[in-house]
């Protein structure tokens, strides 16, 4: 059983309508009245609990949670359907997430690929982090509506989208300066691992890599925030959707 918090999670989860739940209300006040409001829309049944039943459930709570068996994310897509549909486009913008661990970067990831209009974001089925409600309220509800991929492979997902026109580039210290690099239209950006970045293998099978330039005093940026760097370079280049 999975418990949502957070305003922005739910309200997304509800408007997005894909997955089936209940509300579990303990508090009151102008924004969980608007979610109620979403609810009776969406015709999602709704549970008034007393606030400690809600804070025993759902300890982050903020007078509201949405319970759902549901281990599925709303807008989970499939591979095989993506690259069948992006034959008839002209560009696309793919995100490859090589085995990110922390759940608050997976979701502030998802919120970056939903900002910058991210159409596939594709994470590995093992070793990485799961759409908990952890990552599923860091994201502020994006989860609901980025398209996103779990595949067994990354190396054969990367070839597969190389045989259909995509150019990929791994984030990586040594990397081309991403101002200056001219991506292509059907792009993948792969970021790594928060310790070990993007791995030898998967690296192998990019076409190159894209490097931020920096200007202070530590390493590097985190993952998350380097994402949104990435995803923002190749919107600002191709603005128009």
């Amino acid at each position: 059983m999975r418990r949502i918090t957070g305003f922005h999670a739910i309200e997304e989860l509800l408007r997005a309508g894909k997955i089936k739940g209940r509300l579990l209300i303990a508090g009151s006040g102008p924004r969980i009245k608007a979610i109620l409001e979403m609810a009776a829309k969406q015709v999602v049944p709704i549970s008034r609990l007393s606030q400690e039943e809600l804070d025993r459930l759902a300890p982050d709570n903020r007078g509201v949670a949405f319970e759902t068996d549901s281990s599925s994310n709303p807008a989970e897509a499939d591979l095989d359907e993506f690259l069948s549909e992006a034959e008839d486009k002209d560009d696309a913008l793919v995100l490859i997430l090589d085995h990110i661990e922390d759940p608050q970067n997976f979701g502030a990831i998802l919120r970056s690929a939903d900002v910058f209009g991210c159409d596939l974001v594709i994470a590995p089925k093992r070793r990485a982090a799961p759409l908990s409600e952890a990552a599923v309220r860091a994201s502020a509800g994006a989860s609901a509506h980025v398209p996103l991929a779990w595949v067994p492979n990354l190396a054969e997902a990367l070839r597969r989208l190389k045989k259909a026109g995509f150019w990929s580039y791994a984030a990586a210290m040594d990397g081309e300066s991403l101002p200056e690099a001219e991506l292509a239209a059907k792009t993948v950006i792969v970021m790594g691992n928060e310790g070990e970045g993007v791995s030898k293998l998967v690296r192998s099978e990019c076409d190159g890599s894209l490097a931020i330039p920096q200007w202070g005093h530590v390493d590097s940026l985190n993952v998350s925030a380097a994402a949104a760097v990435m995803l923002y370079e190749y919107r600002r280049e191709r603005p128009a959707r």
